[in-house]
């Protein structure tokens, strides 16, 4: 570790800390640019660069603004230090989540929101710490001081002993000693004081009148707990005697006033023998108001970010909006320390605001009491004409517009409200609101927008699942209208077209002989497109089919499958000398018998389109987490570019019938039952160079650990001619 700080320092822990804020911001500014430009709507975008600007603007002020804090220059390291160690321990927690099976964080946006927050809490950690220690040196500087003045005084004694053995008369040069004393203890800005076991005060600065308004004749007459506030004057006690016991203490305590007022101080102490030979504790008192702001400064700060992450997870997770804005009711509530808070929902008609959640109002009026949306002196219509929170302080006082009677009713003086969505087009308002008349920190607003967001967010992303849920039932709807059509269509034709074929055939057959040339062929001719028209009707109805008439999906064995489909093409194999060779393939989840049209499919077109050669393929397999990417590679002739879109549309053929025979359905047919397994196919292909058919299939939940390993592990290639 003290290596780390040591290269930390090297670079700067201050300018370390300063870049990595600067870092995060410049890319969520650049990556809002990136997703504004490619069209993704500004709220998603301003919300994600939010999230991460947001943590790189605090990495970034709290780096530039490190020496107006109460911490010394050398521990700027050390902060700089939990920084990365956050940011790393971030990191180190996705890199673990990935590595779950079937589990990937591969959202860069997510990784950019979780580093930093978590260098974010980095930094909170390293400052307590850096303080921590800050205090800890300043202690070990005043103890210094304390021995400085011990000696001064031993010093002191020790003169004055030898001028009273010298001049016992001599009373004036001790009183001058003693007043010397005084001066040095009271010219310390901090308390000094010191202490009998019983915690009797026998010494003290002025420093101690000043702050606490006693008199020295009080003090006299009082005990150290005297001067504590009551819930701390058993820590007291237990300090005083720990430090007559140990040699010395240190604690943290509130100092009561005389007026009653409490102080926090930190208090150090050390025992010291007096001339008399009566072991005393002296020590000093620090104010340490500012250093206790800051902390919990830096603790609410660091509160708002947690609840802001904990709200986004949650929107995440589920789907009830009601139950999310009233988590956030409550969280935002709470965090700032409001009685009220409300999320008010925007009618269609922009004219009135329904109070939809909310935590504190009068049991029964959430879901029922409204708000103004249009009254000219409406906070809530003043919120909805403006782009940014709008703080109160102090409604009594408030000239911009008046408090609606919800407020009113409910004793409402300060709050801040900001609306929900975008500015042209909100959904509502989020509102928090106290009795009391108060200030509210920059942070406190951007808290309260934050939430806003990501209930914004929330909101959009539920109308989007709504009408993307509709869309899919629409189409879900429009393909079943036609899948029945088609299979009804082709149903209805075969009747009609056996008919046609059975009376050609009786033509052919008894007629034959009495035709001419002309009239053999255009019987020929007629023969043929009925005979086409029945494989395409046929291929018509297995593709509207692929749906209804499939079977259940079971673990099917695709080494088996090629077996199968290799003894179907076994002729068209030998005519064409064709050498198919596999890899060993895995078990896949899926419906045995449409498995089987497919490698049948892809494997005839291989050996039909292999050219002048004899045909060449080869079928492997890549396993990419709960998937499977089945690839048949052949060397045949290739297809071109501007073709390769459309090779998988119904009927669409890249070559004459006299070149290539067939319906133009193959393809269409392993799309759509490709589709049925939830998978994808593609084709890769560069014409003369040949062609690679790949696509995708769902695992097998439970597999044999030796076979699974064999299939991952790879091989030769099994030569299966």
């Amino acid at each position: 570790m003290a290596i780390w700080n040591r290269l930390i320092s090297a670079v700067g822990g201050r300018r370390l800390i300063v870049a990595l804020g600067a870092v995060y911001i410049a890319l969520a500014v650049g990556r809002a640019v990136v997703r504004t430009t490619a069209g993704t709507p500004l709220g998603n975008v301003l919300v994600i660069s939010l999230l991460v600007a947001g943590p790189g603007f605090v990495l970034l002020y709290f780096g530039y603004r490190l020496p107006a804090f109460d911490i010394h220059a050398e521990f700027y390291a050390a902060i700089a230090a939990w920084c990365l160690a956050g940011f790393g321990a971030m990191g180190t927690v996705l890199v673990v989540y990935s590595l779950q099976p079937g589990e990937i964080v591969d959202d860069f946006s997510t990784i950019l929101i979780l580093t930093a927050l978590g260098s974010v809490a980095g930094l909170a950690v390293g400052l307590h710490d850096a303080e921590a220690k800050t205090r800890t040196r300043e202690l070990e500087h005043r103890n210094e001081e304390l021995q400085v003045t011990q000696s001064e005084l031993e010093e002191t004694v020790d003169e004055l002993e030898t001028a009273n053995e010298r001049l016992a008369t001599s009373n004036e040069q001790l009183e001058h000693y003693r007043e010397y004393t005084d001066h040095v203890l009271n010219a310390i800005h901090d308390i000094f004081y010191v202490l009998e076991k019983d915690g009797t005060l026998q010494r003290w600065n002025e420093s101690l009148c000043e702050v606490t308004g006693y008199s020295d004749a009080e003090v006299a007459s009082m005990n150290a707990v005297e001067f504590i506030d009551g819930d701390d004057r058993d820590l007291i006690e237990d300090a005083i005697a720990s430090g007559f016991e140990t040699g010395s203490t240190q604690l943290e305590a509130e100092l009561r006033t005389k007026d009653g007022e409490s102080i926090p101080y930190e208090f150090a102490a050390s025992t010291l023998e007096t001339p008399e030979g009566e072991v005393v504790l002296a020590g000093i008192g620090r104010d340490i108001s500012e250093r206790t702001e800051r902390q919990r400064e830096l603790e609410r700060r660091a509160r708002q970010q947690q609840v802001v992450a904990d709200l986004g997870q949650l929107a995440l997770e589920t789907d009830d909006l009601d139950e999310l804005m009233r988590e956030a009711s409550r969280q935002v509530a709470t965090v700032l320390d409001n009685e009220y808070c409300k999320v008010l929902d925007l009618d269609a008609r922009r004219d009135e605001l329904l109070l939809r959640q909310g935590v504190g109002w009068t049991d029964g009026i959430a879901g029922e009491a409204t708000v103004s949306a249009v009254e000219a002196d409406s906070q809530a219509a003043y919120t909805l004409e403006n782009d940014h929170p709008i703080v109160v302080e102090d409604l009594e006082t408030e000239a911009r517009f008046g408090g609606p009677a919800l407020l009113r009713d409910h004793d409402v003086r300060s709050g801040i409200s900001t609306i929900i969505g975008p500015s042209d087009e909100p959904w509502g308002i989020l509102g928090t609101h106290g009795t009391e008349r108060k200030t509210f920190t920059d942070e406190d607003v951007n808290f309260v927008q934050s939430v806003a967001n990501v209930l914004a967010e929330a909101i959009e992303r539920q109308q989007y699942q709504t009408e993307l849920e509709a869309l899919v039932a629409d189409l879900e709807a429009s393909n079943e209208r036609l899948e029945q059509f088609a299979y009804a269509a082709s149903h209805d034709l075969q009747e009609p077209l056996r008919m046609v074929s059975s009376y050609l055939r009786l033509i052919e057959n008894r007629y034959g002989d009495e035709l001419d040339a002309d009239g053999e062929e255009f019987l020929a001719f007629a023969v043929d497109g009925a005979d086409r028209m029945r494989e395409m009707i046929d291929g018509l109805l297995q593709y509207s089919r692929v749906e209804t008439g499939g079977d259940e999906f079971e673990p099917v064995d695709l080494n088996e499958v090629l077996a199968d489909v290799r003894d179907n093409l076994r002729v068209t194999i030998e005519e064409s000398d064709a050498e198919i060779t596999a890899e060993r393939l895995p078990r896949v989840e899926g419906d045995r018998g449409q498995l089987q049209q497919i490698f049948q499919n892809v494997l005839a077109n291989a050996i039909q389109y292999s050219g002048d050669e004899p045909p060449r393929v080869h079928v492997s397999a890549e396993q990419s987490g709960s998937r499977w990417t089945v690839s048949i590679a052949d060397e045949g002739i290739g297809i071109d570019p501007e073709d390769q879109d459309r090779i998988f549309d119904v009927f669409q053929r890249l070559h004459s019938r006299d070149t290539h025979p067939g319906t133009g359905i193959g393809l269409a047919l392993c799309e759509r039952i490709v589709e049925r397994h939830g998978g994808e196919i593609w084709v890769e292909s560069e014409p003369g160079a040949g062609t690679t058919v790949s696509f995708t299939l769902p695992t097998v939940d439970e597999q044999d650990p030796e076979r699974t390993s064999e299939l991952r592990s790879g091989g030769p290639p099994v030569d299966r001619n």
